[in-house]
């Protein structure tokens, strides 16, 4: 009869519940005194407000009449925060009602925002202590004189988070001990057959992918090492590709390595001087650094399955992008007798992996090339809220049958190497935040899609 482990769990997820409550008592404790220090800050803002209404002056950016000042001394005396007041001629204070704020001491908080006409807020130090000040500038009509500051410190609310937390921890403890009394027993019912799956994971991870052998326990754990069986006979597959992968590598190397080799051989032949030698070897050299970059990130991508390596995120320029991958597939679409042409639209930066989006570029730039009659055309343009970019080449197509797999993995359609390219190119887009789409356009030829959000610039 099969035995159900879901009642074996119950106590272990009492364990995972303390856990959860005290985590969830860390962040109360944390937005409690945040809360405290927001209501502190809009206490003082209403107060600085209520003042500096009272202490509004003429054109002359003079303090009021002697009526006002006095209602503003009355004011200040029956709020709860500490002040001062800052003139902006001197920049000392004139008045405070705080000892650590001496009048014709200069301004501990730093006003010149406030004397443009801003308001200030937010944490600072005085004399060691902790503070939440409020600053707002005393005038209008573009005079500011002066500035008024209100604080108050920290300590009091330091001391209810401590309160708070101390009985929070006093509550977890005692929870957390009788949890452990109860769980205890149950849990050595799970630890043998655990123990298994546990020494079964360790051969994984050391990338021994001998089947292990199936727990019997009747209840879902047994379930569970058929499904962990199953799992590594899927990762030891998986490894197989992996390897088939590094033996294939070499497709994602030939386009840099034939840009490279054209321009060295356009130089030697001399189809290149002046100013075009100069900029073949920059290209060389460029393509190099790429190149080695390049074999880096296979390395790792072979590892870790994905092309999830550092990206290197800054606003870039998708036309100059562009432009320069067009460069590097030049002597490719010269072999071929394929011109290569750009139409791109003015759009705003987006936040891209210059590098990258190169790679990318080139892989279809390059497929392009190798299946197309005359002509590639890369186009950029803005569509509604995204940036769509298209690769299109005038040759035979797509196969209906071709058009889902295209991007997988080794799949080699008609005239293809690999299989690498375009699965390295859909990676990098959608990894970007991007998607990407292969179907045939107008004329017959193969249409690569790609779209960027916007919000991404």
């Amino acid at each position: 009869m099969k035995r159900t482990i879901g009642k074996k769990l119950v106590f272990t997820y009492l364990i995972l519940i303390g856990i959860t409550l005290t985590v969830s008592g860390i962040l109360f404790t944390a937005f409690i005194r945040d809360y405290m220090v927001t209501e502190a800050k809009d206490s003082l803002r209403m107060e600085a407000n209520r003042l500096v209404e009272l202490a509004g002056t003429g054109r002359t950016g003079e303090l009021g009449p002697v009526r006002k000042q006095i209602l503003i001394r009355l004011a200040l005396h029956t709020i709860e925060s500490n002040y001062f007041i800052v003139s902006r001629a001197s920049q000392e204070v004139v008045e405070s009602s705080s000892r650590e704020v001496p009048p014709f001491m200069r301004s501990p908080i730093p006003l010149q925002r406030v004397f443009e006409g801003d308001a200030l807020e937010g944490q600072g130090e005085l004399r060691g202590k902790e503070i939440v000040f409020v600053a707002l500038p005393i005038g209008k009509g573009g005079q500011v004189p002066y500035a008024l500051v209100l604080f108050t410190e920290l300590q009091k609310i330091r001391t209810v988070t401590y309160q708070v937390v101390m009985v929070l921890i006093k509550g977890f403890l005692i929870t957390a001990i009788l949890m452990l009394a109860m769980a205890y027993f149950m849990m050595r019912s799970l630890t043998r057959p655990l123990e298994h799956l546990q020494q079964a994971v360790a051969r994984l991870a050391k990338r021994d992918f001998s089947p292990p052998e199936i727990v019997h326990t009747g209840d879902e754990l047994e379930e569970l090492s058929r499904a962990f069986r199953q799992m590594t006979l899927a990762l030891k597959q998986y490894d197989e590709a992996q390897r088939r992968f590094l033996q294939n590598a070499s497709h994602e190397l030939k386009t840099p390595l034939m840009a490279i080799q054209g321009y060295a051989e356009g130089i030697r032949d001399g189809i290149f001087q002046g100013t075009e030698a100069e900029k073949g070897l920059d290209v060389i050299s460029a393509e190099s650094k790429r190149l080695k970059k390049m074999v880096d990130e296979l390395i790792y991508l072979s590892k870790l399955e994905t092309l999830d390596a550092i990206y290197d995120l800054q606003p870039v320029d998708l036309q100059m992008i562009a432009q320069e991958s067009i460069e590097r597939v030049e002597s490719l679409a010269q072999q071929k007798g394929v011109y290569v042409s750009l139409q791109a639209a003015p759009i705003g930066r987006l936040l891209l992996d210059p590098d990258k989006m190169m790679q990318a570029f080139i892989n279809l730039l390059a497929n392009g090339i190798r299946h197309a009659r005359s002509r590639v055309t890369l186009s950029i343009q803005n569509v509604g809220a995204a940036v769509r970019i298209t690769v299109e080449d005038d040759g035979p197509g797509l196969r209906e049958e071709h058009k889902e797999k295209i991007f997988e993995r080794f799949f080699q359609g008609d005239g293809g190497d690999t299989g690498l390219g375009l699965a390295i190119t859909r990676a990098i887009i959608e990894k970007s935040g991007g998607t990407i789409r292969a179907d045939n356009g107008a004329a017959g030829g193969a249409v690569f899609t790609i779209e960027f959000p916007t919000e991404r610039g």
